[in-house]
């Protein structure tokens, strides 16, 4: 097939005139047929919300707090303008309307064709636009889902808070019969004998007591050392001193003496002056050391079966004392258990307290009127919408023209097909 040139084109085209024309014709004059006597005019009518998305703050909390994980029980879900959007066709709000404008006969889906719902970019409006052939009709509908989608989303919430109030109350009983358990647990814990406390008061008496007596051996040890120093001291002094000593003296120096032997034996005083009289004595200073000797022989003595018998006590008090540190470490261990898990109870209980009192208030708050407020009531419109007749009537016409031309060069190709058939012929 050759290619058309702008020439032969135009020559179709007045060649084919009157049947373009004639196919135009028909086309444009049964849409306009359609389109002003059998087509009914449609009508928009649009009310407008402000909506406030609710959304649910995020408080930090310490780690052994559960108030974070319980507040997810007590919260409302996330409602952003979408959210709403999406929420404007739901069913309970499509039978209101069939049930309001006496439609039981209208699938919800026809009337949910109706409405149109829009959200306002960087604003917080949505718009609902409801297309009814009653001007009146629409602006019913338009306001009647707008005051029925706030009751819904009051209603929505109503309901989450409840169920929310149910089970955290539920909940808070359970923590509560638990934190008793536990409660009772400890005291009949406690009561027993020899609990933590009662033990570590007497560990830390056996503690006293031993640093008591090891500070005493320590001096002992001193005091052994000392006495031994000067027990050595004083026994080399006893061995370098004499048991006895000896006297010589003269018997004219005694004059009783000396007279009884002028009387017994007719000696001259000369005489009795040569002869000397010995005598030998007790040393007392010898005595004297001796007696400290065994003086610091027995302290020494003394000293070393003290000695002896504290660190005996520090072994025996040393091992209770172990002992008691393994007691104490187990019973303070399940002392701990016990109060931990008592005040995770009390907290967990606190936590459900406070989030049902939250739930309570959320349960009599009307949270859809205050998160939706209607900006704008839909009046009846004045103008149809549609069907929008002269752009469907230019339409019309420019397909009529094209099912005309195309028409016309089918014909016109097909005709020059039979001429070159039957010259080759």
């Amino acid at each position: 097939m050759d290619e058309l040139s702008l020439v032969e084109i135009i020559r179709i085209l007045v060649k084919g005139k009157k049947i373009i024309s004639l196919v135009t014709a028909v086309c444009l004059l049964v849409t306009v047929i359609i389109v002003f006597f059998m087509m009914d005019p449609i009508y928009e009518s649009q009310t407008m919300l402000m909506i406030s998305p609710i959304t649910n703050a995020v408080v930090k909390e310490d780690d052994n707090n559960f108030s974070g994980l319980v507040s997810t029980l007590s919260q409302y879900p996330q409602m952003t303008i979408d959210t709403y959007r999406e929420q404007v066709k739901a069913p309970v709000i499509l039978q209101y309307l069939r049930k309001e404008l006496d439609m039981e006969d209208v699938p919800l889906s026809a009337i949910a064709n109706k409405i149109t719902v829009r959200a306002i970019d960087k604003t917080n409006l949505i718009t609902i636009g409801v297309r009814d052939t009653n001007p009146d009709q629409a602006a019913k509908i338009a306001n009647l889902v707008s005051n029925k989608f706030t009751e819904f989303v009051s209603s929505t919430n109503k309901k989450q808070a409840e169920n929310s109030a149910k089970f955290i109350q539920e909940q808070m009983e359970k923590e509560k019969i638990n934190m008793e358990d536990s409660s009772k647990k400890l005291e009949e814990f406690l009561a027993k004998p020899r609990g933590p406390q009662e033990l570590r008061l007497e560990l830390d008496g056996k503690l006293s007591k031993i640093t008591e007596f090891k500070t005493t051996v320590a001096q002992v040890k001193v005091d052994v050392q000392a006495a031994k120093s000067s027990l050595s001291h004083a026994k080399n002094l006893l061995n370098s001193t004499p048991k006895t000593m000896v006297t010589s003296k003269t018997l004219v120096n005694n004059d009783l003496l000396s007279d009884l032997i002028k009387e017994k034996t007719g000696l001259s005083t000369l005489d009795i002056s040569k002869l000397k009289l010995t005598d030998e004595e007790i040393n007392e200073v010898y005595v004297a050391l001796s007696a400290s000797v065994n003086e610091l022989e027995l302290e020494v003595s003394s000293l070393t079966a003290q000695g002896e018998s504290l660190e005996k006590e520090i072994t025996v008090l040393q091992k209770e004392i172990e002992m008691l540190q393994s007691e104490l470490a187990s019973k303070q261990q399940e002392y701990d258990l016990l109060q931990h898990e008592l005040d995770l109870n009390r907290q967990t209980y606190d936590a459900y307290q406070a989030k049902y009192k939250e739930a309570m208030i959320k349960e009599s708050a009307e949270i859809g009127k205050s998160s939706i407020l209607i900006v704008s009531e839909a009046i009846a419109p004045k103008s149809p919408v549609a069907p929008r007749k002269i752009l469907i009537s230019g339409i019309s016409a420019l397909v009529g023209f094209l099912l005309g031309f195309g028409f016309v060069f089918i014909n016109d190709y097909m005709g020059k097909n039979k001429e070159i058939s039957s010259i080759k012929v």
